[in-house]
């Protein structure tokens, strides 16, 4: 079983987010991505039966969208019954980085539920944050 990743979106988002993974980590050849609306003559069910098409019922494929309850995230509902198909909504860099370098061999629902924790850490309001650590010091 090869696992895949597929970053989609409402425009070109997706592609700049493997833009930066690949800027970061490499080429990515298991990175796929789609992007939703920049073609107006361009059917996103079509799209997306399109792309899913293209891999074998054994891949393991990890969907992340932008966008929960989104059009391109219903898109990918369709698919939730595939085996080895994981949905996820909220597309972000350090989300992708994190499932991006854990071990190839970690358990599907595993990683994503370990990528999704450090994900939501790793969110802050820096004025705060760095507001907070500045009284943590002077306390000491």
């Amino acid at each position: 079983m090869k696992r895949h990743y597929i970053f989609a979106s409402h425009g070109t988002f997706a592609a700049g987010i493997r833009q930066s993974v690949e800027l970061i980590l490499g080429a990515q050849p298991h990175l796929h991505t789609l992007c939703a609306y920049v073609d107006e003559n361009e059917d996103l069910t079509r799209q997306v039966d399109r792309l899913m098409e293209s891999f074998t019922p054994q891949d393991e494929l990890i969907v992340i969208t932008d966008i929960f309850a989104g059009s391109v995230n219903n898109e990918f509902i369709r698919y939730l019954y595939r085996p080895d198909f994981h949905l996820l909504a909220g597309l972000n860099l350090p989300l992708v980085i994190e499932m991006l370098i854990a071990p190839a061999d970690e358990p599907a629902v595993q990683l994503i539920q370990e990528a999704l924790s450090n994900a939501r850490e790793g969110m802050q309001y820096c004025n705060q944050t760095i507001s907070g650590a500045h009284c943590a010091d002077k306390d000491f």
